[in-house]
């Protein structure tokens, strides 16, 4: 399918392929950085013709859309490497599989043009499926509706033991209460820009409830349609 790909020199792409994979399993609680390693062994494995980008240290030129929070499954996160060599898309797809790691499933592969802005830039949302452990509380719609109809929602995020306030209410872009399996979940898009994005946990802190109450999927990632 392609020469073999040790380390390399920096090397001029000639084709950007996008995949588009799913997370689920142990995958789940594979951190970002591990995430990418586990797709650039896959693909020496396959020998695929990866360039590379300049610098004392070249690395494979691959660019995830955004960083999936540890613990999140997803169903279609979106991934654009860069090759020296042009590939079919299909036979890509077929190779990849049987060499990805469990809990990483590749869906599609397709082409995008190279000059398309860079993927992180891309993305302005996300939509994600959050589901309840236990049932919810009686009043989760009426929670929800009092979020909704505020024009500000002060919020401190800790992490690390750093505390970041912002407004969280222009960041809650949508948010409804929908069955899941014959369970109600909360179906939420949330805004995902450099200027900062929002995460389902926030939406369930000010929903007075406990983030260790929940699980979120992250079902898709919404790009710009600007070129």
């Amino acid at each position: 399918m392609g020469m073999s790909v040790g380390k390399k020199a920096a090397t001029a792409p000639i084709q950007r392929l996008r995949l588009t994979f799913a997370v689920s399993g142990v995958a789940r609680y594979i951190s970002h950085l591990d995430q990418i390693r586990a797709w650039v062994r896959a693909m020496r494995r396959l020998a695929l013709p990866l360039a590379y980008s300049q610098g004392f240290n070249p690395q494979p030129r691959i660019s995830a859309a955004a960083p999936l929070p540890v613990g999140f499954a997803a169903e279609c996160e979106l991934l654009d490497i860069y090759l020296d060599a042009p590939v079919d898309p299909g036979q890509l797809a077929a190779g990849l599989r049987r060499q990805l790691t469990a809990g990483l499933t590749l869906r599609a592969a397709a082409e995008v043009p190279l000059a398309e802005p860079p993927l992180p830039s891309q993305v302005v949302a996300a939509d994600y499926v959050v589901r309840f452990l236990d049932p919810p509380p009686p009043d989760l719609a009426q929670r929800l509706a009092r979020l909704l109809s505020s024009s500000s929602l002060p919020f401190t995020r800790v992490r690390q033991g750093k505390r970041i306030e912002f407004d969280l209410r222009p960041r809650l872009l949508a948010a409804r209460i929908e069955e899941c399996a014959g369970r109600p979940a909360l179906i939420l898009r949330l805004s995902h820009t450099p200027g900062g994005a929002a995460r389902p946990e926030d939406v369930v802190q000010a929903l007075d409830l406990p983030p260790a109450s929940v699980r979120a999927t992250r079902t898709r990632l919404v790009l710009s349609t600007r070129s």
